[in-house]
């Protein structure tokens, strides 16, 4: 970086910092009603900041997912991402046994409508 102008520099090791340790999807939301689900996984998240965010769905059911839950296998459930703009994706973080979780429908600024394959799985997604 020798030979940056000041600003530059600067702006190098802000970014630096940042890609380094500082990019944060999302923690556990600790003051939350059912911030550990029965099983003493994580249930809910606040935003970190990456452009996404943490959601669990809890298996049909059962109480393990504090807002969302899958109600029947391959039968989406609208799930409101919070993101105020049409998510790219989302990727299946966590969940208790084999599952695939897939799109249905085409989502919006508001919501994407997920479904399972097994609704009898425990599911944390991250959606961006």
């Amino acid at each position: 970086m020798q030979g940056l102008p000041r600003d530059q520099y600067q702006w190098a090791q802000s970014l630096d910092q940042n890609i380094n340790g500082s990019l944060d999807l999302g923690r556990v939301d600790a003051g939350a009603k059912g911030a550990i689900d029965s099983t003493g996984t994580p249930a809910a998240f606040t935003k970190g900041n990456g452009s996404g965010i943490l959601i669990r769905i809890g298996a049909s059911g059962s109480t393990n997912g504090p807002i969302y839950n899958w109600t029947t296998s391959n039968t989406g459930i609208a799930v409101n991402h919070q993101l105020q703009r049409q998510p790219i994706g989302f990727h299946l973080v966590d969940s208790d046994k084999a599952l695939q979780v897939y799109r249905v429908g085409t989502a919006n600024i508001n919501t994407i409508t997920l479904a399972p394959s097994d609704a009898t799985a425990n599911a944390t997604v991250y959606i961006f």
